[in-house]
């Protein structure tokens, strides 16, 4: 005849602790059955087969608790309060050096690359997961851009050039001519650096880089270089429209335009800028992800430390903390799950089990194809699981096309639902500070 087992999970302080996970595994078996304790710290397993079992009790922010338990016939009663102790900080999950400091690596290691061994190819990351850049870390890269000799010997060989074809007659000829067109020209190699890939840049918390991509087929990257023309990487990690390019461009030629020689069709000529602007990216863009990377110097092959990724498609285990039985059909109610099973990301631990994650969960009719009445089925939106300072969006499918009803299972008859979610898409872990 089978047992019972009960009892109450509290911390050193005598507070009860809800949503602990307790996980029951007979001796000498590898299945297990699982629960979670309820508002009132308790927890409760029935048809119990009588024997010996290990009993695990893991709840986030605790050290987790084993215990050898014993079941036999019938009622058992109830097993003393488990005491949990607060996990040590030693246990403090680190995924990675803190932002700012493998910024400024990469940053250091972005100073070397150069083109032929001669010319600055500092505005490209080959990271594939390169940290934001800091405000000071922008400007930082600009000015090792300006104070560049090969950039100052660049404007001084186009002012010979321009000099020669006598561009902006009105700056004359001679050492005179020589002297401002050097000057307009590296005033404006500074002005677009410090204007076009610094100020705007850190006012619209954007990255001045282009992040090579290097993998997939010519055509998509191909169609990644000229699309990243029109976006940029925000320091939060997602795709912008490009304003600060857009903004910083217009504004440096602006300002360009207070010491070159006047235009009379200035509108015209903001407007050819502007579009020049895309169109000059694209170039760029399209020679640094097919070409610029065969003639780099000092590439980085790594960086020690690196923040860890969670690909597209991981799955999650989950359990909800609330008794889902009394939710209304077809209304939208907030639901907390709890992560089932510690989640690892390159052999470290991102997050340790009961880890909690929230989103909406929504009960719908289904009509029984015997006739014998409506069955429940649950749909989720807006799952996010909390992993450090990152929201990990989830989705109810390993595929971002795929499609199906969300499968999902009860959890000992306690109301809470057992369930697998998907990461949505490809998240960089960034860790608390």
């Amino acid at each position: 005849m089978p047992g019972t087992l009960r009892g109450t999970v509290t911390d050193s302080s005598g507070a009860l602790v809800e949503a602990a996970i307790v996980s029951l595994q007979a001796d000498g078996a590898t299945a297990q059955r699982t629960t979670l304790t309820d508002q009132t710290g308790s927890f409760h397993f029935s048809a119990v087969e009588p024997g010996a079992y290990a009993l695990t009790i893991t709840a986030a922010g605790f050290t987790d608790q084993n215990a050898k338990v014993s079941v036999i016939s019938g009622e058992n009663p109830p097993l003393p309060p488990v005491v949990l102790q607060v996990a040590p900080a030693s246990t403090t999950v680190d995924v990675g050096l803190p932002p700012h400091e493998l910024a400024l690596q990469q940053v250091h290691a972005e100073e070397k690359q150069r083109l032929l061994a001669i010319f600055p190819n500092f505005y490209v990351s080959y990271q594939p997961n390169a940290a934001p850049l800091t405000a000071a870390q922008k400007f930082q890269l600009g000015l090792r851009t300006i104070i560049d000799p090969e950039v100052i010997l660049g404007n001084a060989i186009g002012a010979g050039i321009e000099q020669w074809r006598n561009n902006d007659r009105q700056f004359g000829q001679g050492m005179e001519g020589y002297g401002k067109r050097f000057g307009a020209d590296y005033g404006s190699s500074v002005i677009h650096v410090l204007i076009g890939h610094t100020l705007t840049q850190s006012v619209f918390h954007q990255d001045p880089r282009y992040f090579y991509k290097g993998t997939g087929s010519f055509g998509s990257r191909f169609l990644y270089a000229i699309g990243t023309a029109f976006v940029a990487k925000g320091d939060n990690g997602h795709w912008q429209p490009d304003y600060s390019d857009m903004l910083g461009g217009l504004a440096a030629g602006e300002i360009s335009n207070l010491y070159y020689p006047a235009t009379s069709r200035p509108g015209l000529r903001a407007f050819h800028r502007f579009l020049l602007g895309f169109s000059g990216r694209a170039s760029s863009h399209l020679l640094q992800e097919f070409i610029y990377r065969k003639l780099t110097t000092h590439v980085p092959k790594s960086l020690a430390r690196s923040q860890p990724v969670l690909r597209d498609g991981a799955p999650v285990s989950l359990f909800s903390v609330e008794d889902l039985r009394s939710a209304a059909p077809q209304t939208a109610r907030p639901v907390t799950f709890v992560l089932a099973k510690d989640m690892e990301v390159g052999g470290v631990i991102a997050a340790k089990a009961g880890s909690k994650a929230v989103g909406q969960v929504t009960y719908t009719a289904v009509p029984s194809a015997a006739g014998t009445g409506d069955s429940m089925h649950l749909s989720l939106e807006n799952v996010h699981l909390k992993i450090g300072e990152t929201d990990v969006p989830l989705r109810s499918t390993p595929r971002k096309a795929g499609a199906g009803v969300l499968e999902y299972r009860w959890l000992e008859d306690t109301g809470r639902i057992s369930l697998v979610l998907y990461v949505a898409r490809d998240v960089t872990l960034v860790p608390a500070r």
